[in-house]
């Protein structure tokens, strides 16, 4: 019996060996497996944004009937070296492109290079981006000038970095508010300074507070608007608040009566207002004339902030070359080198997509992860990759009292299923030299 015991106790150890070297091929076979997944998952990826890229190409060319299929794939080229740029990606850029082909502009790239900057430096969505930059242009007549857009985007971003404002909120409510403040004579650093002032002391959405100034504006240019719920008699009644304060909003010139630029009525309007008390009838008769709580709420802001709106004035002026800064520091930054990575990587995979090679090494990886799929399959949970501990302390025991509880028992077929498995695998996808 003795003879026996030491016999097996020899046997356990060397098959605890083999088992640790087993359980060592098991674990790199899993790590394998992951970077296999992970690989798959990101030329999956790659091979999505490839399609969406070749969808905006498919459109410019319908919008574009001059375009060659030589120009279709230097453009490509150029949205992945421009995208690498700002640290975003090929599908943005060309998007841009496609937005201000629409427009009709003769600068379509150069236009989308603009909204690449203003996406890398505010961490703006694309179509944000664009929309701004697309209903600046056309409002205030830039004619598509890169000087006078860069100039407008560098001031919205100087005013954001010195004040507690979001840029993409200022951004959607300059995009909102743009043409019908340009109508007004409002022009666009006065415009976006006022939405900026209002922003910082209301902390609400850029879209409502481009309504809320929509609507004051309205009211000191005396335009009615049914949308708005703007009519004659709250016209009036603003009108009457505002002489109140002994401020007009119309003037004679020449016998000739006409409406005063909207900001410099504001601008009297708060130096009158502010030295109001909170109970002084004329200044909730003037907020109360607007309509309803938000717009008052609003008014109040821009009247009461009218100190904040004039340093945001110089803030803007100031503002030359802070967006491409930022921009170049947002490329350099962990999430910028990420994007440039996964750049470069649906690039070298559009590279070799015509060649078949995708095809193949997908097959291949495929059948990689059949096998490792099959050898997880067969082996289950934790409680069968553990089966080895138990037989060890199965054979250990032999010979001794048993013990009570559960003991794992090898599940030889299993092992002999695996091995029959990766031997298939090995002879049809490895070959062997030397």
């Amino acid at each position: 019996m003795d003879h026996s015991i030491r016999t097996l106790n020899k046997l356990s150890s060397f098959l605890q060996k083999q088992m640790t070297q087993a359980s060592k091929s098991l674990s790199q076979w899993l790590s394998a497996g992951s970077a296999v997944t992970l690989l798959v998952t990101k030329t999956k990826e790659a091979l999505s944004e490839l399609k969406e890229l070749d969808t905006i190409l498919a459109e410019l060319n319908r919008n574009n009937r001059g375009l060659s299929r030589t120009a279709l794939q230097d453009l490509e080229d150029h949205a992945f070296e421009t995208a690498a740029k700002y640290g975003r990606s090929a599908a943005d850029y060309l998007s841009g492109v496609l937005s201000a082909s629409r427009s009709g502009h003769d600068n379509p790239q150069a236009m989308a290079e603009l909204s690449l900057a203003l996406q890398s430096a505010g961490s703006i969505p694309a179509d944000l981006a664009d929309r701004l930059i697309l209903t600046t242009d056309k409002a205030w007549q830039m004619n598509g000038s890169v000087s006078e857009l860069t100039r407008t985007l560098d001031g919205m971003y100087r005013i954001t970095s010195q004040n507690s404002v979001n840029l993409d909120e200022l951004s959607r409510g300059l995009s909102a508010i743009s043409s019908r403040a340009a109508s007004l004579g409002v022009d666009v650093d006065e415009t976006a300074a006022a939405l900026a002032a209002m922003l910082a002391a209301t902390r609400e959405n850029g879209t409502e507070t481009a309504d809320a100034l929509k609507a004051i504006l309205l009211f000191t240019h005396q335009i009615s608007d049914e949308t708005a719920g703007i009519d004659a008699a709250g016209l009036a009644a603003y009108e009457s608040a505002c002489s109140a304060l002994n401020v007009k909003l119309k003037e004679t010139k020449d016998g000739v009566a006409s409406l005063r630029a909207p900001m410099e009525i504001l601008g009297e309007l708060s130096a009158a207002y502010r030295h109001l008390s909170d109970s002084d009838p004329r200044r909730s008769g003037l907020l109360n004339s607007v309509g309803g709580d938000f717009r008052a709420a609003q008014l109040d802001a821009l009247l009461g902030q009218w100190d904040t709106y004039e340093a945001m004035l110089q803030q803007y002026a100031r503002g030359t070359g802070s967006l491409t800064a930022a921009a170049e520091q947002t490329s350099d930054s962990w999430e910028g080198s990420l994007n440039r990575l996964s750049n470069t990587w649906t690039a070298t995979v559009r590279n070799i997509a015509d060649s078949g090679a995708v095809t193949t090494a997908v097959n291949g990886l495929n059948n990689l992860l059949s096998l490792v799929e099959k050898i997880t399959d067969k082996l289950g949970s934790l409680k069968t990759v553990s089966l080895g501990a138990g037989l060890f302390a199965t054979l250990k025991n032999v010979g001794r009292p048993e013990r009570s509880g559960p003991v794992n028992v090898l599940n030889m077929p299993t092992m002999v299923s695996v091995l029959q498995d990766t031997e298939v695998f090995l002879s049809s996808n490895v070959r062997y030299t030397g």
